[in-house]
C-alpha cells in the first residue's frame, strides 16, 4: 500500500472545484467527487466506521475481493460484478489475497444521487450484480476521467457530470452506451509518461524531448489540449497520487513528499494546498477517498 498499485489512476475533486460543482445547476443533481482505477490492487483494503459522505461504486473487472455493510456477513465481489455502497452506511471492503481485484471505482453525490441509487437497487436487486463487460462502458469511464483530470475546471466537471448518470445506467443489463473515442496523440503519451514517473522531476525541455517535439511546439500543444502548462499538470498528477498515499496513515507527509519527487516538504504542502484547496494534513483528516 505504501507504494500504491502499479498502473493505478485516481482523482479527487479539489475543494474549491467541489464547492463550484455543488452550486452549479448542471452539477447539483449528480456529480463525481472521487474516481479511480486500481489494477491488481493487492492489499487494498478500507474501513469506514461512519460510511462515506457519498455513494461509492465498486466495479470489479478482474480478480476478486469482498465488501461488508454494517455488521452483515462479508460478500464476495468477483470479475464482472459491481456494487454500490450507500452513503453514510458503515462499510469495509478489500481485495482478495490470492487473486486481488482490478476495479473501477467512483464516489458520487448530488440531489439525484439517492434516487439513482434506489433505482439501481430496484432494477438489479441482487447484490453484487453480474454484468457483461463492454468496451463502451470502459470508454465512458475513461471519458469522465479525462474530462476531470485533463482540464480540472468547472467545465470538465459539468461534462463529466453529464455522463455520470449514463455511465451508472450502463451497469444495468439492458443498457448500451455510446461514447466518443478518447483523446489520442503525443500529448496523451506524454501524460502517460508523467503518470509512470511521478517519483521524478522533469523540465519542459526533457518532457518535450521524450515526446519527440520541439520545446515551443510541445509547450503550446500541451497548453492547447490540456489547458495548463506541462509542469503545472505534472504537479497536479503528483497531488492526486498524494491523495491516495495519504490514506495510508503509517506514511508521514514528509515520506509522501519524497516519494513524489519533492525534496522540500513545505513546497509539497504549498503545491498540494494550491491544487486541493486544503493542506495534506487537512485532507488526511477528512478521509475523502
Amino acid at each position: 500500500m505504501k507504494e500504491g498499485f502499479q498502473g493505478q489512476r485516481s482523482y479527487s475533486l479539489p475543494l474549491t472545484l467541489l464547492h463550484e460543482a455543488t452550486s452549479h445547476p448542471l452539477c447539483q443533481g449528480l456529480y463525481v467527487t472521487d474516481i479511480g482505477f486500481y489494477p491488481a490492487a493487492r492489499a487494498h483494503k478500507r474501513t469506514r466506521r461512519a460510511g462515506s459522505a457519498q455513494h461509492l461504486l465498486l466495479y470489479c473487472v478482474q480478480g476478486a475481493g469482498w465488501y461488508q455493510l454494517n455488521h452483515a456477513d462479508k460478500r464476495p465481489l468477483q470479475a464482472n460484478q459491481w456494487v454500490v455502497l450507500p452513503a453514510h452506511v458503515p462499510h469495509k471492503y478489500g481485495a482478495d489475497e490470492t487473486a486481488p481485484w482490478t476495479i473501477y471505482w467512483l464516489h458520487f453525490a448530488g440531489m439525484q444521487a439517492a434516487a439513482l441509487y434506489e433505482y439501481l437497487q430496484e432494477q438489479q436487486p441482487e447484490a453484487p450484480a453480474t454484468i457483461r463487460p463492454t468496451e463502451e462502458r470502459v470508454q465512458l469511464f475513461e471519458a469522465m476521467f479525462s474530462q476531470l483530470t485533463l482540464t480540472a475546471t468547472l467545465a470538465g466537471v459539468v461534462q463529466a457530470s453529464a455522463r455520470l448518470g449514463h455511465f451508472l445506467l450502463t451497469l444495468l443489463p439492458s443498457a448500451s452506451p455510446l461514447v466518443p473515442s478518447p483523446t489520442a496523440g503525443g500529448i496523451t503519451q506524454s501524460i502517460q509518461f508523467m503518470r509512470e514517473h511521478l517519483a521524478q522531476s522533469f523540465t519542459v525541455p526533457e518532457l518535450a524531448a521524450q515526446a519527440g517535439l520541439s520545446v515551443s511546439h510541445y509547450a503550446a500543444l500541451f497548453r492547447e489540449q490540456v489547458g495548463r502548462p506541462p509542469i503545472v499538470f505534472f504537479n497536479f498528477l503528483k497531488v492526486q497520487q498524494a491523495c491516495q498515499l495519504l490514506a495510508d496513515r503509517s506514511l508521514r507527509i514528509k515520506e509522501i513528499a519524497h516519494q513524489l519527487g519533492f525534496g522540500d516538504v513545505y513546497y509539497f504542502s504549498r503545491v498540494f494546498t494550491k491544487v486541493m484547496g486544503i493542506s495534506p494534513r487537512q485532507f488526511r483528516q477528512g478521509d475523502r477517498v
